[in-house]
């Protein structure tokens, strides 16, 4: 993948011939499995379906340019100026220096130190904020990290979630049984297990739970996973880790669940919150972040500061779940809903290309 991503770096430069009226979009990120580049998979799809033909070399003979995270620099911006390619940058996240504040970390934590990349990443993203033609943020909450730490844009941008496909997530045929908890995605940090598992302790009994973790768990965690189960030895049959899964197979797993927890804070727009609200699963998450736009009625959201985990945060998640199970049909039937308003990718899709003038907008 880095070497295809280096050919495109060299492809850009040369001035491929206009390849006759048909629109063309060149993006500057390849489809890969989880995060952005899975997103820009179901993106190129929906821009066929369209009619839009993608490219991640031919610059010159597309009508516009879409940036994901960062551009390749200023030269990218300069001929795209001077072949009239429209530019739109999708800000992904960027390092948030009151994260990497240098503290000093226990052994197997997060390292804390903000590094020459990651400052050269946010620098990248600066210029690019400045230097291209249309911005697209995930949430509110992306938007506003940007204007504090990198530039604050104040025209032509637009604030659009991440997208997922209604007839690939969808809601399960109706089960019997224990009701399930699920916990998504890539797990790593101490505060993921450390967030999820106590719920469960205090939740499992009195409502008959079980535990589904899909996904791949760090070291921390799969300690931390270990460890409860061996104090906790009749809830140990109740939990299911899976493991990392192919996306295709996401579906079926997240109909096995009812309740997703999202216990990360400060995530721009999950694309596991949005695939779960499709499959009918309300969310359990922090208000500090993306993810609570993404929510709302349908699921409970936590009063949160920025990274506020702890007991306080357990405790609000664990009430989130009871509350949700008191009335489960109605909160399944409003994340459906809310799913089929909000992350239609196929709206989603129409939004990138209105930004990018290909649908005749400019």
């Amino acid at each position: 993948m880095k070497f295809l991503a280096a050919i495109d770096r060299l492809s850009v430069l040369f001035g491929w011939p206009r390849a006759g009226s048909a629109f063309r979009c060149f993006i500057n990120l390849r489809p890969v499995p989880g995060g952005p580049g899975y997103f820009v998979g179901k993106l190129m799809d929906q821009f066929l379906r369209q009619g839009i033909s993608t490219t991640h070399r031919r610059l010159r003979s597309s009508q516009g340019a879409l940036l994901f995270s960062v551009s390749w620099g200023d030269w990218f911006h300069r001929l795209c100026r001077r072949w009239g390619v429209h530019t739109v940058l999708r800000v992904d996240g960027f390092y948030l220096p009151n994260y990497f504040d240098n503290r000093s970390q226990p052994l197997e934590f997060q390292d804390r130190h903000l590094s020459l990349n990651m400052m050269a990443v946010n620098s990248r993203m600066q210029r690019d904020l400045l230097l291209s033609n249309f911005v697209i943020y995930q949430s509110a909450f992306s938007k506003e990290m940007a204007d504090r730490f990198l530039y604050t844009r104040r025209d032509a941008y637009a604030i659009v979630f991440n997208g997922v496909d209604l007839e690939q997530f969808r809601p399960g045929t109706a089960r019997n049984g224990r009701r399930c908890l699920l916990s998504c995605g890539t797990i790593r940090d101490e505060y993921m297990m450390g967030s999820v598992l106590p719920v469960f302790k205090v939740l499992w009994r009195e409502y008959d739970l079980d535990l589904l973790i899909v996904g791949p768990l760090d070291p921390v965690n799969q300690k931390m996973l270990e460890e409860f189960k061996q104090g906790e030895p009749e809830a140990r049959q109740r939990i299911d880790w899976v493991g990392p899964v192919l996306n295709r197979d996401m579906p079926k797993l997240m109909q096995r669940a009812d309740i997703l927890i999202h216990p990360r804070l400060g995530d721009w727009c999950p694309n596991t919150v949005v695939e779960a609200m499709a499959c009918g699963l309300p969310v359990v998450c922090g208000s500090w972040g993306g993810t609570a736009e993404l929510v709302g009625d349908a699921g409970m959201v936590v009063p949160t500061g920025p990274w506020e985990y702890g007991q306080k945060f357990v405790k609000g998640l664990a009430e989130g779940v009871a509350q949700i199970l008191g009335d489960l049909d109605r909160y399944k039937a409003a994340a459906r809903a809310r799913a089929e308003a909000e992350f239609d990718i196929r709206c989603i899709a129409k939004k990138y290309l209105q930004a990018m003038g290909l649908d005749g907008s400019l």
